[in-house]
């Protein structure tokens, strides 16, 4: 049996103003298909200047994605923040989502970002909430 990891990584968006909506969507696009195929399921969105991602997988497939994500030059200063063992992913019915265009930024994240916890709970709740999924 697998195990599986959730991770938590935030990097700085190399992206002017005017980039930004249309690179997201792009990311997603491109990551919703890499993500099938690696068992990788997640959620991302660009706050405070900021990507945040949370992504589900065997550790192996996050390695390996991690590693991609370090030649991405859209972001810079990519740094884990929190990663665990998980018994079961709670982000299905999508290899890759984001909020909708126009989600406000969401408080907590924002607070989490100024003092980022080790913790993956406050995270994936977070985020969670973020895309309107239940709790």
């Amino acid at each position: 049996m697998n195990t599986l990891d959730c991770l938590v990584y935030i990097s700085r968006a190399r992206l002017n103003a005017t980039e930004r909506q249309d690179h997201l969507a792009d990311i997603v696009k491109v990551s919703t298909y890499r993500n099938a195929d690696a068992g990788i399921t997640g959620i991302l969105t660009l706050q405070d200047e900021r990507f945040i991602q949370l992504l589900e997988g065997t550790p192996a497939a996050l390695d390996l994605l991690m590693l991609h994500l370090h030649f991405d030059e859209r972001h810079e200063d990519i740094r884990i923040v929190a990663r665990d063992q998980i018994p079961l992913k709670e982000v299905t019915g999508w290899s890759m989502i984001s909020p909708p265009q126009g989600t406000p930024p969401h408080p907590q994240i924002s607070q989490m970002l100024a003092a980022p916890p080790p913790a993956i709970y406050p995270w994936r709740v977070a985020m969670k909430e973020l895309v309107s999924m239940p709790v």
